[in-house]
């Protein structure tokens, strides 16, 4: 499966992340990556660095190592196929999530960098389901907001668990609900529609050659219907990077970076 016949190349980084994935398996099944299989092949890699150097070496890099875990937001959407009570849903995605995250875990990831997910009933494509209103989908919001809240008290209990982890969460809910609610106090001059796209708020049609888009992208939150513009990401990542509680906790990702990690787990082989 490799594109690389010297797997030290992957010590300079790895994505493991598939367009469109999600924590459950049947989310965009067969279009996708699912997270489950994205921790499979981290163990392959896993593997074999440790075939090449050992598997002190590679515990000691690993566990020093940035996991950036962004996952969870096609889930949301998804629940319109699995209408089986907004906690449920949101307690089925949590116990899945915390398997796999076990998963890295006992591989020797040390230190994540966790994104909430956003109001994702407020995107342009979601909105435009309400052609009359263009309102948020509210039970698409209360699932984000409490997969959010669940998933960042599910890394604390982790830590208990494993003493030697770091994280940093970042509450990507709290801080996009500010850009779409509050708009221009960000830069901002249109939160609603996206910039490019066809039909109602630009988000009936997705973007394409052909589809029109905006004239100054960098006033608009979202780039198309479904993901954020440039500037919208730029002050995610700044935030992220060098915000404070309770926006990012219990430390941001600069600080998270400068961690040691300290008395590295030994794993079982």
């Amino acid at each position: 499966m490799f594109k690389t016949d010297n797997p030290l190349e992957f010590l300079e980084g790895v994505n493991f992340a598939s367009g469109s994935a999600g924590i459950l398996t049947s989310t965009h099944q067969g279009l996708c990556i699912p997270l489950e299989t994205q921790i499979d092949f981290y163990s392959l890699v896993f593997k074999a660095l440790v075939e090449k150097l050992g598997i002190f070496q590679v515990q000691r890099f690993i566990s020093s190592s940035i996991f950036y875990i962004n996952i969870g937001s096609n889930d949301i959407p998804a629940y319109s196929y699995h209408p089986i009570g907004v906690s449920k849903y949101v307690r089925l995605l949590i116990s899945t999530l915390e398997g796999e995250l076990k998963g890295i875990l006992k591989l020797g990831a040390r230190k994540l960098v966790f994104m909430g997910t956003q109001p994702i009933g407020c995107w342009p494509g979601i909105r435009a389901i309400n052609n009359r209103s263009g309102d948020c989908i509210r039970e698409y919001n209360q699932i984000s907001y409490m997969y959010s809240e669940r998933a960042a008290l599910l890394l604390k209990e982790l830590q208990l668990e494993y003493a030697d982890l770091s994280y940093s969460f970042f509450d990507s809910y709290r801080v996009f609900d500010q850009y779409i609610n509050h708009p221009k106090t960000y830069g901002f001059d249109e939160s609603k529609a996206a910039c490019c796209g066809m039909g109602y708020l630009n988000a009936k049609i997705r973007c394409n050659p052909s589809a029109p888009y905006c004239s100054d992208r960098t006033k608009y939150v979202f780039w198309d219907m479904w993901h954020q513009s440039e500037a919208a990401a730029n002050l995610l990542v700044r935030m992220a990077f060098d915000g404070l509680p309770p926006n990012v906790f219990p430390v941001n990702v600069r600080e998270l970076s400068g961690l040691n990690a300290e008395n590295a787990h030994v794993i079982d082989q």
